[in-house]
């Protein structure tokens, strides 16, 4: 599980000192945390994210250093059990909790006469960032997949095994020279393609090492709100309404062509768990603003926000009807699609001829990619 967040600070008389831990039940050793400081500080100092693994206690650490230029060098540490890898929270998110973390600080330092009330937002914050990491494990499945494509280090094990088949240790490889750091945990990273049924992991008879497979591929884009389209031709929720939105839709769809960094953008609206809920509950029917479904504790203040996000993003459009009353519809439908790579049978040819990849493991291949079509 996710353990909590520890917050220090380097000053010139005091050196490394405790500024936050939370939960406050959470032991903070400091000569833990001076040793992800050096990790931090080995080179030009500058800021930036390491990962460090602490044995004694028993911790992976995702660190955020501000770097020593900063005012006020802050450290925003992520405390995570051993077999835990942020990767599976997604880049994105904790960079963005990170930067909200800083603003609390910044904001402590900055008003030092309100420094009591900020420490508490600052907690608060981050009690439920907590609760959000702990959703971000238990995802749907093309969330999973989101997730994948919002991954560095995801869409690099896409980018190989779209390639060839690899052993596990012929893939870290790859990745560490690839991305030029160190790969921990690689079983943790391959999760999600395994819970998505994207690669099958198999032993070759004389190797002495598991091999993995790309059985199944996945592509990230919008697509046309099926349910509230057939809603609207059938003159849904009302004859105005319905003109309205598929007007919109159709103007919007004429124009759309995928690209990587919408994909991208509707990725990371996907693996936001709130951000979700809405989009699947916006896939079933339009609502009217003041009858949209709330969770226990949200605020309708919280629920325009979110609204508001997903509008600027062209996920939901809010159209008035005509008392002026504004309904939500879904635009445009975010969605992991998955298919067949059907490509893989040439490539698998073409390394078997190269003797690039080994005949047996080209059958077990091809026997895998057999019975994954039949399904």
């Amino acid at each position: 599980m996710t353990k909590g967040y520890v917050i220090t600070k380097w000053t010139e008389d005091q050196g490394l000192a405790l500024q936050l831990s939370y939960p406050e039940t959470l032991e903070v050793d400091l000569d833990d945390m001076m040793r992800i400081f050096y990790a931090h500080i080995t080179g030009a100092a500058e800021a930036g994210n390491v990962l460090v693994r602490l044995e004694k206690a028993h911790s992976n650490v995702a660190s955020y250093f501000t770097g020593m230029d900063a005012t006020i060098p802050f450290m925003i540490n992520l405390m995570l059990d051993l077999d835990e890898d942020p990767e599976i929270f997604g880049e994105m998110v904790i960079s963005e909790i990170n930067s909200n973390i800083l603003t609390y600080l910044n904001a402590i330092t900055n008003e030092p006469s309100r420094s009591y009330d900020i420490t508490e937002e600052l907690k608060d914050y981050i009690k439920n960032s907590l609760f959000l990491l702990e959703r971000l494990k238990n995802l749907s499945k093309e969330q999973r997949m989101a997730q994948i494509f919002t991954s560095e280090k995801g869409r690099a094990i896409l980018e190989v095994l779209r390639e060839s088949a690899y052993s596990r240790n012929d893939l870290r490889n790859i990745l560490e020279e690839k991305l030029a750091k160190s790969i921990y945990n690689l079983e943790i990273t391959l999760d999600p393609f395994v819970k998505t049924d994207l690669i099958k992991q198999d032993w070759i008879e004389g190797d002495s090492d598991i091999s993995l497979f790309l059985i199944s591929d996945f592509t990230i884009m919008r697509v046309p709100a099926v349910k509230l389209i057939g809603d609207a031709n059938s003159n849904l929720p009302t004859p105005y309404l319905a003109t309205r939105y598929l007007e919109q839709v159709n103007a919007y769809f004429s124009k759309y062509t995928p690209t990587y960094e919408d994909n991208l953008k509707i990725a990371y609206n996907m693996i936001n768990p709130d951000k979700y809920d809405f989009i699947t509950l916006f896939r079933e029917k339009a609502y009217p603003i003041n009858k949209i479904p709330k969770s226990p504790g949200e605020t309708f203040d919280e629920i325009k926000e979110m609204l508001s996000v997903l509008e600027k993003d062209n996920i939901l459009t809010i159209i008035k009807d005509q008392k002026g009353i504004e309904w939500i519809f879904l635009l445009t439908d975010p969605t992991a699609q998955t298919f067949y790579p059907e490509y893989m049978i040439e490539k698998i040819r073409q390394k078997t001829a190269e003797k690039k990849l080994k005949r047996k493991t080209a059958i077990k291949y091809l026997e895998l990619l057999e019975q994954f079509y039949k399904k």
